[in-house]
């Protein structure tokens, strides 16, 4: 027995060897596939083979390195993590040259910011894994499980940089904190299809706000403070260059790889290459991948079939019952309706709308900034509700309004109207949209340009623009009702109507009262026409 169980033992090392062997051995071909292709030179034994490890020089601060070393990392989803493609090498450049600054300098600064750039560095190097596996593999659907646990490392440690920057906001390096969490965002380009290059470069701005404040007052103070701002904004500026050189119309997957393998997407112990907050290489290992939900044990698995009641005895049961006639309710106890009257509690039919009262009574109006978003809520009769010193680069929030009219007189990004009631909202300009959910009887006003207004479960609005959002401004519409687009009259039914004059005619259009309601489409008519389907408006004559 003991012979028998030593030779089975053998026998399944022997296995799991030939298993590695042969993934490295695919992960090898599909490497040299890539680099040609992604390089520019024929395929073949003269074509350049990747290189199977890759380690980064110490820089000359006596070995301590914010560099990253590859060397030997094991296989994941396939690929061997020390194989390298033009792709990374371009990856790594950013590793050990912005990120390993602004390491130093969230160093120096040390406290939420250090830790916050810890999580920035875990970020990098998950994503690097994630364009290696790509360069050596064929696309997945961006919809797949595979994508998904591809994708999650990179997405964990997002969320850690962002969360760190929401609970800390009153920090004195709150500044610092947001910078990280605005720009942290450029790394979602791996989930951008087209243009990637360009999205990086809309959110880099908004990350370069933040980090001006950070240099105006640390620029007196502390000299690491605004170096620890240059990195980042650096950091952002050469990957944006990287991406439109190497992805620039989305991340590079290998069509002649191999389809990836969701058993394969599963992390070793030892299968990290972050660097750690202080700048030196970590030897912990990254975040696992969270584990599928394990598939839940069968009925038949679960409880022994014995136990089980068949069917012949439950049917037999229930006829027996039924069976009783009028006995069937003999065991039941009579109870007097006084009893149970007396013992009711008084106002319970009251209950639920008491508790309404008490919550809505609960909720004080608010007008506050919070971070880069100003919050209007729980306003209810009051029709002087007006925002003065909102900025460009601020959203706006309202929530839960009641019988009320909100004036916003800056231009800002955007606004977004939720779950309010007979309010009115009148905003000057908008960079993108006004957003408005789950209300009923609102009116909305744009006094200058915004590109589009959402709207989705709204019932009863009117929508009036300008005489500029006229032919810019796009009006979506879902789940909605009584949706009503009121535009400026034109010129020549204002003065026919002797409510201009002729004289400087058009200015005094622009800011008349004269209006031409329309209405937005709520019926559609569906059918099918050869095969295919065919929706229409359908009007209403009278």
């Amino acid at each position: 027995m003991v012979e028998t169980s030593s030779i089975a033992a053998l026998l399944k090392r022997l296995d799991a060897v030939t298993t590695k062997l042969e993934d490295q051995a695919m992960a090898a071909a599909s490497a040299a596939d890539v680099s040609s292709s992604l390089t520019g030179s024929g395929g073949g034994a003269g074509g350049p083979q990747p290189s199977q490890s890759l380690s980064v020089p110490p820089s000359g601060n006596g070995g301590n390195s914010g560099g990253v070393s590859l060397g030997g990392s094991p296989s994941i989803g396939g690929v061997s993590t020390s194989t390298t493609f033009p792709v990374v090498d371009g990856y790594d450049d950013l590793i050990n040259g912005p990120l390993k600054l602004l390491m130093e300098f969230s160093h120096a600064i040390g406290g939420l910011v250090e830790e916050q750039a810890g999580h920035v560095s875990k970020l990098l190097a998950a994503q690097r894994e994630m364009i290696t596996i790509a360069a050596a593999s064929h696309k997945p659907p961006m919809t797949s499980d595979v994508f998904r646990l591809l994708l999650e490392p990179t997405q964990q440690e997002l969320t850690q940089v962002l969360e760190i920057r929401e609970k800390n906001r009153s920090n004195a390096h709150a500044p610092h904190l947001s910078t990280l969490a605005e720009g942290i965002r450029c790394f979602g380009w791996v989930s951008i299809e087209s243009k990637p290059g360009a999205y990086i470069g809309q959110v880099k701005d908004t990350a370069q706000t933040y980090a001006s404040k950070v240099i105006a007052e640390w620029q007196d103070k502390d000299e690491n403070h605004v170096r620890w701002a240059h990195a980042f904004i650096r950091l952002l500026t050469e990957l944006q260059a990287y991406v439109r050189k190497y992805h620039p119309a989305g991340l590079v997957w290998n069509p002649k790889g191999s389809p990836l393998d969701i058993n394969k997407l599963i992390r070793t112990e030892n299968s990290t290459f972050a660097a750690g907050t202080d700048g030196t290489p970590s030897s912990s290992p990254l975040p696992p991948h969270a584990p599928l939900t394990p598939i839940p044990p069968t009925l038949a698995t679960a409880v022994p079939l014995s136990s089980l009641p068949t069917r012949d005895a439950d049917m037999s049961a229930v006829f027996a019952q039924l069976n009783q006639g009028e006995t069937i309710t003999s065991h039941l106890r009579p109870v007097d309706n006084t009893t149970t009257r007396s013992r009711r509690p008084s106002g319970a039919g009251n209950s639920r709308a008491e508790s309404k009262l008490s919550i809505s009574a609960s909720k004080s109006p608010k007008m506050a900034l919070e971070g880069n978003k100003w919050i209007i809520e729980y306003f209810e009769n009051n029709n002087d509700v007006v925002l003065e010193n909102a900025e460009l680069d601020q959203s706006v929030y309202v929530f839960g309004c009641i019988n009320s009219t909100i004036q916003i007189k800056t231009k800002v990004t955007n606004v977004a109207m939720d779950s309010c009631t007979k309010t009115g909202l009148c905003v000057e300009s908008l960079i993108t949209s006004l957003d408005v959910v789950n209300s009923k009887s609102v009116q909305l006003q744009i006094l200058g340009t915004a590109p589009t207004v959402s709207l989705d479960k709204v019932d009863s609005c009117m929508v009036y623009l300008s005489r500029e959002c006229m032919d810019t401004t796009g009006i979506l519409t879902t789940k909605c009702s009584g949706v009503n687009v009121l535009t400026p009259a034109p010129v020549s039914e204002v003065v026919a109507e002797g409510t201009a004059a002729a004289a400087g005619t058009t200015e005094s259009n622009r800011n008349s009262n004269e209006f031409v309601e329309r209405l937005v489409p709520e019926q559609l008519f569906t059918r099918m026409v050869e095969g295919k389907m065919v929706t229409s408006i359908i009007e209403h004559s009278s």
